[in-house]
């Protein structure tokens, strides 16, 4: 009986936080946030969902304190949330993590907080992809630059390289900060995170091989892109602007992100896979 009142318990805290993830997906498709964000969220919200299934959530005896204190947090972080109606609004950013540390301090107390550190530490991907593009930027946009004249340069283009733009037969390719790559390497990060806190890898080298591997993936996969970009642009094709406003401006870059994070989770199942035969 006692067992059965548990696993009852367990699956009305659970049933909580998937409300409260699909709340925040509701909320960030409401206000029209970018299709990266949302994306995004959703990667977080599947590993936050893997974490909470693999862990088997038990909830234990709450002290007075800490459970008003996190319904207090949880009800301010809804509020909070109906007040949230356009883009310019940032708390977008910082919704996901103040409900899920609202929800943890409800299910148990401080000195126990290290159990589900790694929800929390999942939900942070999404707030630290704003710091992640405004720092990397500075080393990507150069990166990216002269790779993707390098690769032009081998394909026969003879692109000439002037300030942050290149020119292909007279006709300028502009290099912005959306070419960077840095969503599609933020991507890659938090998928190899998610996966190391669900199914963590035991051997060091096989981490140092996957984790440069993966950032040298992104960075291909973008260059890759940034290519395909100038040449059709450089190009008579009838098509071009439709093809050009598909992979920059719209879900183009989603699908080179796909990309990159199809080839990372592959490569990484197989690690996975023979460190779990030795």
């Amino acid at each position: 009986m006692r067992i059965a009142k548990i696993l009852k318990k367990n699956i009305s805290y659970n049933l909580l936080i998937y409300l409260f993830l699909l709340w925040n997906a509701i909320k960030l498709f409401l206000i029209n946030s970018d299709p990266i964000i949302q994306i995004l969220n959703l990667l977080i919200s599947i590993g936050i969902y893997f974490i909470i299934e693999d862990q088997k959530l038990l909830i234990k005896k709450k002290t007075s304190f800490n459970f008003f204190f996190g319904i207090i947090c949880f009800a301010l972080t809804i509020f909070r949330s109906f007040l949230l109606n356009n883009i310019e609004d940032k708390y977008y950013y910082f919704n996901l993590p103040l409900g899920i540390f609202a929800l943890i301090v409800i299910f148990k107390p401080f000195n126990q907080f290290s159990y589900l550190k790694n929800i929390f530490l999942i939900s942070l991907l999404l707030p630290l992809r704003r710091l992640f593009f405004s720092i990397s930027i500075y080393f990507l946009m150069p990166l990216t630059k002269y790779l993707t004249w390098f690769v032009l340069f081998i394909l026969g283009k003879n692109p000439i390289s002037h300030s942050r733009s290149l020119f292909i037969d007279n006709i300028e390719v502009r290099i912005l900060t959306g070419c960077a790559g840095a969503d599609n390497l933020y991507f890659v990060i938090s998928t190899i995170v998610i996966y190391m806190l669900i199914f963590r890898l035991r051997y060091k080298f096989n981490i140092l091989f996957f984790s440069i591997f993966s950032v040298l993936v992104s960075i291909f996969v973008n260059i890759l892109r940034n290519t395909i970009i100038a040449l059709v642009v450089s190009s008579n094709n009838f098509y071009k602007n439709d093809i050009y406003t598909f992979l920059h401006d719209s879900y183009g870059s989603l699908l080179f992100s796909f990309i990159s994070v199809s080839i990372v989770s592959v490569i990484y199942f197989k690690l996975l896979e023979k460190e779990l035969m030795i």
